[in-house]
């Protein structure tokens, strides 16, 4: 089963902090880095390679999915599959698959051997490629968070990649005709063994029936072994992250790109449309060895994989990754489990995650450990890292601001240090208008309630990312309470507070002071801009989300349709730039600064003017 659908939430595991490899091996990589990367919320910009490796994975998979017997060379996309509003795979509508109302081809039309099955396979991808590539492109334009041109990507040298991707699938093919179809050939004749989570080829989920080519008995033909040796993959049509496969415990969570199994075990294939050069084949080969884990750990610990597989697609090469043995996966789920309970199940501090890299690693072509493996000066990553002019274990010194006050509009605003920004509140008052509590079975507690100190009052509510898990079993209506690491904010000119797994409510002491006028609720912040997060496109995005950094730190300035200012278009990355008047706010545990009325946008300093990240 190459998907494993969680509910994170009925275990009490917030769905955007599990781990993954990339998060595992960044880790790995360097503390500090991860610190930046998922707590500073300090992303780099994607360069147009990604439009070369997105488009590649897509175009084979699609001509995966087609068949030989149902598909001519040259007919359009036919196997489109159905969709629910959420982007996952429609497996209840049968009728909506196009698999079976497909009228197969004549014989004569079928690849009678590799070489014509290669000429159907390399035309199918030339009539989806162009799609393809246009998809990536659009996809790589609409991010914010971008950096190069579109120029810098060649569509030829992807179209070269596809053909090779498509050749070393034909080798499993053949691979599946000589051993006679594998051992489950007598049941797919039969229409049988159709698993939960088929490979995609345009059929329902629930489907008895014999393929169109299948033969009763003797030799297998070459189209029967395309249909035996397709491997899983992750539907081409369906949304983004809707196939991942999921831990047990839910603290986990990867997506394989392909997996065989024809020969009743399993072969995990990782694509990578690169020729496998440099430090990243490093972090590769762990991956590959945590998908193996993966495996094994949401198939009972019953079920091991067999082969591990880098597909160097420029290269034309085929790396095998060792599976890791039974004691490496046991001494994994140990070691990854505590791994979450660090830097997941709390926000670690910044020197709790020490600037100390791991040694950089030199590859050649096709993943192959160069002749000097590991780069002797231990600060050799730190040259290549996009942050290390943020971070002091480098020694790249780069110009950010440190701002007390600013002067604009004839008016002289205090201004507060992004590291200084205080997202969460203590405060005492009276329970009033009780709702709850309920208890969750994930052991939270679902309450609200309206705070009251004198004439002043809040509002008291879960949050959107979960709710607390201590409060006080003596909270009632007219009770003093003291709330702890509320996350305040205002709406409609009342303060809320919001509670989640961080905040707890307990009976208020006789001394406990802390009063509701003192919570400060607005902020006025001066930063560079790292990255430009979203913008409005007119369709699925309405916001306009950046993140900035000073000399302490880093904070989200967020703002919503109505609230974003003109000069938000003209913003780019590397400029200095004030919020005046912003919300105070956070967003999975990183400071924010959020545009209402009245907030303002002021750009200081252009990216040009200061020197380049």
């Amino acid at each position: 089963m190459p998907v494993r659908q969680g509910n994170p939430e009925a275990v009490g595991v917030n769905p955007f902090r599990r781990l993954s490899a990339s998060q595992v091996i960044t880790w790995n990589s360097c503390n500090r880095l991860w610190y930046y990367n998922y707590i500073e919320r300090l992303k780099s910009p994607l360069p147009p390679q990604i439009i070369r490796g997105n488009a590649v994975e897509e175009c084979i998979c699609r001509v995966l999915r087609d068949s030989p017997a149902l598909v001519s060379a040259d007919s359009e996309d036919e196997m489109t599959s159905p969709l629910l509003d959420d982007g996952s795979l429609d497996y209840d509508n049968q009728l909506a698959w196009p698999g079976p109302a497909t009228i197969e081809l004549s014989e004569e039309q079928w690849p009678k051997d590799r070489d014509s099955l290669l000429i159907w396979a390399e035309a199918r991808a030339e009539i989806h490629f162009d799609k393809c590539w246009e998809a990536a492109v659009d996809d790589w334009k609409a991010l914010p968070n971008k950096t190069g041109s579109v120029d810098n990507a060649d569509p030829n040298e992807a179209r070269d990649m596809v053909k090779v991707g498509l050749r070393m699938h034909i080798d499993q093919v053949e691979t599946c005709l000589n051993a006679g179809g594998g051992p489950r050939v007598s049941n797919w004749r039969a229409g049988e063994g159709r698993g939960y989570w088929p490979p995609p080829d345009g059929f329902p989920r629930q489907w008895n029936q014999p393929h169109p080519c299948a033969k009763d008995s003797g030799d297998v033909s070459w189209c029967e072994a395309w249909e035996l040796a397709r491997p899983w993959f992750v539907d081409p049509d369906a949304g983004q992250w809707k196939q991942t496969t999921s831990h047990p415990d839910e603290w986990f969570q990867g997506e394989y790109d392909m997996v065989y199994d024809w020969t009743g075990r399993i072969r995990i294939i990782d694509l990578k449309a690169s020729i496998g050069k440099g430090d990243r084949s490093a972090g590769y080969i762990d991956q590959l060895r945590l998908y193996c884990w993966l495996w094994w750990e949401t198939h009972e610990r019953s079920e091991e994989v067999e082969t591990l597989e880098i597909w160097y697609l420029g290269a034309e090469a085929i790396k095998e990754v060792k599976c890791p043995s039974l004691e490496e996966m046991e001494k994994l789920s140990v070691e990854l489990s505590q791994l979450y309970q660090k830097i997941h199940a709390k926000d670690p501090e910044m020197d709790e995650c020490p600037p100390e890299p791991s040694p950089l690693n030199y590859f050649d072509k096709g993943g192959v450990p160069s002749k000097k493996p590991i780069d002797p000066n231990p600060r050799a990553r730190c040259t290549y890292c996009d942050l290390r002019g943020v971070c002091e274990g480098s020694d790249h010194n780069l110009e950010l601001p440190l701002e007390r006050k600013l002067d604009r509009f004839g008016h002289s605003w205090p201004i507060t240090p992004l590291g200084e920004i205080v997202t969460r509140v203590n405060v005492v008052g009276e329970v009033s208008g009780l709702r709850g509590p309920n208890l969750s079975e994930d052991g939270s507690v679902e309450l609200a309630f309206t705070l009251q100190d004198g004439y002043d009052r809040a509002k008291v509510q879960p949050s959107r990312y979960g709710s607390p898990r201590q409060v006080t079993r003596s909270i009632s209506s007219g009770s003093r309470v003291r709330i702890e690491n509320a996350m305040a904010s205002m709406w409609k000119g009342e303060i809320v507070l919001d509670l989640d797994e961080k905040s707890s409510v307990d009976i208020a002491e006789d001394l406990d002071e802390e009063s509701i006028v003192d919570i400060e609720t607005k902020a006025n912040v001066v930063g560079r801009v790292w990255s430009i997060n979203a913008f409005p496109d007119g369709e699925g995005v309405a916001r306009w989300s950046i993140t900035l950094i000073d000399q302490t730190g880093s904070a989200g300035v967020v703002a919503f349709r109505q609230f974003i200012p003109l000069a938000a278009a003209g913003v780019t990355r590397g400029d200095e730039i004030a919020i005046l008047n912003g919300e105070i706010g956070e967003f999975n545990s990183q400071p924010q600064v959020r545009m209402g009325p009245g907030a303002r946008l002021v750009v200081l300093r252009d990216s040009t003017e200061v020197p380049a990240y």
